[in-house]
């Protein structure tokens, strides 16, 4: 029977089940979307892990006719949480016995669809936008810092090249904010990195300013090790985890979690295995009015520039990820998706 079941490339939930609706065998994504591993459900009646609106009886009629079924729209509630699925039920014959297959795909992947979809086109946009702001700014900059650096060799008073060096000084400071929006635009080399390391580099970094953080680490010591460009990573992590930082001061609590996640669509792109790392913070929260539109540039919920999320964006999708916000969570969630590649 376990040939019947090697679809665990599929997003899409399937269980192999005896008439009595035993669970016989069943797919990675159905483990997970039943949130107990496959060996620990095979044995178990469905019916004792879900509720449904299903009438069984009318099932049963359907299998002693031998016929296939298709609910749309049905209502699971798997351990307290309700699913909107779309199920296809088929029954078939094997060496004189009959089984079922079934197949239960949520409307929530289609909509997970969709998001990506979305926020890898608003990053595109984005990366535009700040790209070609970028260059407008930084050409006049260097005509300005020359006619500064002229006027100061030109005059001899004090006050003169005081200001002179001010002007100079506040160029230099805007020419490396330039270099910064331009950061994605960069090719930097791949390597093998620890993610915990990342995180802990970054937490250095974060904690000079903000040394009253309290920081809670789940981490998932099993994760393996992710091929990347470490700066770039580690830059997308800054900036995540200074906005949580700036969202809970002065004596709130951030949330660092790492976790594997089987069979992950990012975009129209299927993985087998996908890194999630959270970034939680107890804040306020981000205003209703702007959680649409957060990724993109000069979008903010606090007194900052609102580039940050925008370019930690743009970074974790040059590496086949994506950065969502879960709205399901009881606080801010910014969750980091980046596949597991073998190499």
């Amino acid at each position: 029977m376990s040939s019947l079941l090697s679809i665990n490339s599929l997003n899409t939930a399937v269980m192999l089940l005896k008439i009595d609706y035993e669970i016989m065998d069943l797919n990675d994504s159905a483990a997970q979307l039943l949130m107990r591993s496959r060996k620990s459900l095979i044995g178990h009646n469905l019916f004792e892990l879900i509720q449904s609106e299903w009438d069984q009886q009318r099932l049963n009629l359907l299998i002693e006719r031998n016929q296939s079924t298709f609910i749309e729209e049905a209502h699971l509630i798997v351990h307290n949480q309700s699913l909107l699925c779309n199920l296809f039920l088929s029954t078939f014959e094997e060496d004189g016995n009959q089984f079922l297959l079934l197949e239960i795909q949520t409307g929530e992947h289609h909509s997970h669809i969709r998001k990506d979809i979305e926020l890898q086109h608003q990053s595109r946009i984005s990366n535009h936008l700040i790209r070609n702001l970028a260059h407008e700014i930084k050409n006049p900059l260097g005509g300005i810092k020359g006619a500064a650096q002229l006027l100061q060799r030109k005059f001899a008073d004090e006050s003169f090249k005081k200001y002179s060096q001010i002007i100079i000084q506040e160029t230099d400071r805007l020419g490396d904010l330039v270099d910064r929006l331009l950061l994605p635009a960069k090719i930097e080399d791949k390597s093998h990195c620890n993610v915990h390391q990342l995180i802990d580099k970054a937490l250095d970094l974060i904690l000079l300013n903000y040394p009253d953080l309290q920081i809670i680490r789940d981490y998932d010591p099993s994760l393996p090790d992710l091929f990347i460009s470490v700066g770039q990573i580690q830059q997308a992590l800054l900036n995540l985890i200074k906005n949580a930082a700036e969202a809970v001061q002065p004596d709130g609590e951030i949330i660092l979690k790492t976790r594997v996640q089987l069979q992950q669509t990012i975009g129209e792109v299927q993985y087998k295995k996908v890194m999630r790392i959270d970034v939680i913070d107890t804040g306020e929260g981000i205003p209703e009015a702007i959680i649409k539109d957060i990724f993109f540039p000069t979008i903010s919920g606090k007194n900052s520039s609102g580039l940050g999320l925008s370019i930690a964006q743009s970074l974790v999708q040059r590496h086949d990820g994506i950065i969502e916000l879960d709205k399901q969570h009881i606080h801010t969630c910014f969750s980091v998706y980046l596949p597991i590649k073998e190499q």
